[in-house]
């Protein structure tokens, strides 16, 4: 049993104000468990010299570890070094580890040296300089009353590099943790929460395993987690049991997109994909995009958003939007001959429907949306009707498509 009491404090008015996500906290979560460290709490606070120090006078006595992220940097607002020198009464100095470690990052990626930088060297006393490799701030660590204290930054990558290279192998080395927490996870896409449950076989899942669900809409994310000594084993059953019964709606594994994982399959396979997109405006060029590798697959995307641009991109026939409407069966299928004639890829996918929230009627109600894919001697459309408002029917039909 993992007797380490660790707390993440992160500071920011950003994280407050709803400006920005805590990730930080959530990737300390998940790189900490592997290594048999489990977070006991977590506090998120303003950049306020009061209320950090309060934070830390509150922590101190009751943690072996806190990881604080955030207010490292060369600005105004980057207070945290000098609030903890008042909070734990340890005068700030200028820390020559620190100012050699910044100059040495300024040396190494070409650019001149702000004098103004250097105050990030100034660090609560007695207090060890942590090396930042993609950034500039360094973090420190120090101790205090038995508690051992790392203050990362604050941006995602610099701190995940400082938490895997330093603060994972410091307490690997000073404070063992208990047996690693190993997680899988997975994307279902297609079935709601409750039908993915009715379908889990609990009951023949070994014993050791535990089931997590999470929503990232549009997909359910499932964890399978074990701490058992035979962790990996036991997982492996579990998995195979999982993907026997869900598999036909399994997306994504791990941290990717379902966008990666269609990305991935693409690749593997050598086929080329072109997009003709109306009510989505680009979005499913933009999630297969966003991954590296993208150029493999995807030769072309456009967004046809108006009739003339159907008719003069992808040659769909005037009769057939005068007929039919741009927003049918008939749309859809003639945009992804269209596409897929002018950019000769093998699959080309279209998109045509009603995001809203106006444009509906009655035959045709907001959410209304057909999907189309043509390849050699195979065309496909299909029309479905999805909930909700305009960004989560235009996420959905994105989704469908992919």
């Amino acid at each position: 049993m993992n007797l380490i009491r660790i707390a993440v404090l992160a500071t920011g008015d950003e994280l407050l104000n709803g400006s920005i996500s805590d990730t930080n906290t959530r990737d300390i979560a998940r790189l900490l468990a592997p290594a048999g460290y489990r977070l006991g709490s977590s506090l998120c606070v303003s950049d306020n010299p009061e209320q950090i120090a309060q934070a830390l006078r509150q922590l101190i006595p009751q943690q072996d570890v806190i990881i604080a992220t955030g207010g490292l940097g060369s600005t105004g607002d980057d207070l945290t070094a000098k609030t903890v020198a008042q909070a734990l009464g340890r005068p700030l100095e200028e820390n020559p580890k620190a100012i050699e470690m910044i100059r040495k990052r300024y040396l190494e990626s070409g650019r001149e040296l702000d004098p103004g930088v250097l105050r990030q060297a100034l660090l609560p006393q007695k207090s060890v300089p942590l090396p930042n490799t993609e950034g500039t701030a360094p973090g420190f660590w120090l101790r205090q009353q038995g508690c051992d204290l790392f203050f990362l930054p604050g941006v995602p990558v610099e701190m995940r590099a400082m938490l895997i290279n330093t603060v994972i192998p410091a307490l690997k080395r000073n404070k063992p943790g208990a047996a690693p927490l190993l997680r899988r996870n997975f994307g279902f896409f297609g079935l709601s929460e409750p039908q993915i449950e009715s379908r889990i076989p609990y009951a023949d899942f070994p014993q050791g395993v535990q089931v997590g669900f999470s929503l990232d809409y549009p997909l359910v994310r499932i964890a399978l987690s074990s701490e058992s000594d035979n962790a990996e084993n036991l997982l492996d059953t579990a998995e195979a049991l999982l993907v026997e019964q869900l598999g036909d709606y399994l997306v994504a594994r791990g941290d990717e997109s379902m966008a990666a994982h269609v990305g991935q399959l693409l690749r593997r396979s050598g086929i080329s994909l072109s997009l003709a997109e109306s009510c989505t405006g680009g979005l499913i060029s933009q999630m297969l995009t966003s991954v590296a590798g993208a150029s493999e697959f995807l030769t072309r995307g456009a967004v046809t958003y108006a009739d003339s641009a159907k008719i003069d991109w992808l040659n769909v026939e005037p009769e057939i939007i005068a007929t039919y409407g741009a927003v049918s069966a008939e749309c859809a299928l003639s945009m992804a001959r269209g596409m897929r004639a002018a950019s000769g890829s093998d699959l080309s996918l279209a998109v045509t429907g009603i995001a809203g929230p106006g444009g509906g009627t009655a035959e045709k109600p907001v959410g209304t949306v057909f999907l189309a894919l043509a390849a050699e001697n195979v065309d496909q459309v299909r029309g479905y009707q999805f909930n909700g408002d305009r960004q989560k029917v235009q996420q959905m039909s994105a989704s469908m498509a992919l």
